[in-house]
């Protein structure tokens, strides 16, 4: 009963006011599931964050009853957590049943007027040949379907149930004739100001392949970066080459720039454009100085970074830069400490770093268990003894041919892996290199039987001096 009252009030409130209304974290997510409405997210102290604050009040003001609010990210963070906010200022619209998908159209009124109303409205737009240029020239992603005299009512059924799916994505629209001289023949193009030509598909028009076309047809040449775009494009395993650029109104005429280079290259890596303010970290990984005006570095499938030396890197220049990594002319630019000497203390576990890293993870040979700490860690360095323990088993055993331990600093060494938390374990695996990560608790100190039942379960070789001397003691009795 409370939260149906706080809800007509906050519905009231947002409903009759010109600007956007403040939420608390709990009036957020009541909204978001109760009706379709739009969300500002920002934080203070934030200047495009104001500017696009006033783009939604004009906003608001011209649509009437469509609540828009905003959350503030320092205020609220778990709301912002949550929804996935990596930057602000992020708009995201809100469908009414708890999910929120991101608004990518244009910060201005007009587009933020025509993606709302698109939403209230019809699937499926319908359009003339007189219309559906503005239209398509009017969305970042338009995806319209010309259908001929031979179009079904199934046809247009199963156009408009792709529409009705992906309608918070794409902008819909269908013209009641064929574009050219072929007025018998359907097909369906796809508009997208994240590529550099038309997409056409003339198959089947049922649901399941219009869906499929979509899928590839509207992936970007270039992608804009975020962290979830970031863990996706890893994953497909092909290099990923970052454009670095500084003030946010030059990302449109900069991707548009780079398609043919895009284009041309898109078989063998990725491409993504960050803003420089909002991903200063990311840059600074790729070995790029973070005040850089246009910058571009590749990281390849480990995360090793291969930077462009250049402040303000031409089209000209990043191309010759990608032949130039494809060719194996390029060396990757690794952050390393001095290679330490081996240490009297602790001569079972090897200090790696950056410039050894490879030499010893890699090794096919052997298990590797490497330890990723930083030097403000205590537990890290406690971990060390434990590992230095069970090394000189491995050492009294004869395993040290089969089995490595080591540990790295990731503050002041490039590692090619996401570390996100100190300490971190991974074996890698002999013969195939496969990274198996430890899963357990850190709560309390890992022992030396916790460590080598990882690296038997986990290993290629399966050996475990635990297993050993438990065997060997029961064969003394």
């Amino acid at each position: 009963m409370r939260s149906s009252a706080t809800f007509y009030l906050l519905l009231a409130a947002l409903l009759n006011t010109a600007s956007s209304v403040e939420l608390r974290k709990i009036e957020f997510d009541i909204l978001k599931s109760s009706r379709p409405s739009l969300f500002l997210f920002t934080a203070d102290g934030c200047n495009e964050c104001d500017r696009v604050q006033a783009v939604l009040d004009e906003a608001s003001a011209a649509l009437g009853a469509f609540p828009i609010a905003t959350v503030n990210c320092r205020n609220e963070p778990d709301a912002c957590d949550e929804s996935q906010i990596f930057t602000v200022p992020t708009i995201k619209y809100a469908t009414g049943t708890g999910d929120l998908v991101l608004y990518r159209e244009a910060a201005d009124v007009s587009s933020v007027v025509n993606y709302i109303e698109r939403q209230l409205g019809s699937p499926v737009q319908e359009l003339s040949k007189d219309t559906y240029l503005d239209f398509a020239a009017s969305s970042r992603t338009a995806v319209i379907a010309f259908l001929g005299p031979s179009a079904s009512a199934a046809d247009r059924e199963a156009f408009e149930t792709v529409a009705n799916q992906w309608r918070t994505h794409y902008s819909f629209g269908s013209v009641d004739e064929a574009p050219g001289d072929d007025s018998a023949a359907s097909s369906i193009a796809v508009y997208s100001q994240d590529r550099d030509e038309v997409v056409h598909y003339r198959g089947d028009l049922n649901a399941k392949d219009i869906e499929a076309f979509l899928q590839e047809a509207a992936t970007p040449l270039i992608y804009e970066f975020d962290p979830v775009v970031h863990e996706e494009l890893v994953k497909d395993g092909k290099p990923l080459a970052q454009i670095f650029f500084k003030h946010r109104s030059d990302r449109a005429e900069l991707a548009k720039s780079l398609f043919p280079v895009a284009k041309k290259f898109k078989d063998q890596m990725s491409f993504v454009t960050a803003l420089t303010s909002d991903y200063h970290q990311q840059c600074e990984k790729m070995h790029l100085d973070k005040e850089v005006t246009r910058g571009f570095a590749i990281a390849d499938s480990l995360g090793r970074a291969y930077p462009l030396n250049s402040t303000e890197s031409s089209v000209d220049q990043i191309s010759k830069h990608i032949e130039a990594y494809l060719a194996g002319t390029v060396a990757p630019t690794i952050k390393s400490e001095p290679v330490p000497e081996v240490s009297e203390e602790l001569p079972f576990v090897t200090t790696l770093v950056g410039s050894t890293f490879d030499e010893l993870a890699f090794d096919e040979s052997r298990d590797v268990l490497i330890q990723f700490g930083v030097p403000w860690c205590e537990y890290c360095n406690n971990l060390v003894e434990v590992m230095n323990q069970l090394g000189s088993k491995y050492a009294d055993a004869g395993l040290s041919g089969k089995v490595a331990l080591a540990t790295i600093n990731v503050e002041d060494n490039d590692v090619p892996i996401q570390i996100d938390s100190y300490p971190s374990l991974r074996l890698y695996r002999a013969e195939t290199n496969e990274v198996v990560p430890f899963k357990g608790s850190f709560h309390e100190m890992l022992t030396v039987e916790q460590l080598d039942a990882f690296i038997s379960s986990g290993g290629a070789h399966a050996v475990s001096v635990v297993t050993s001397e438990r065997r060997e003691g029961r064969d003394e009795l």
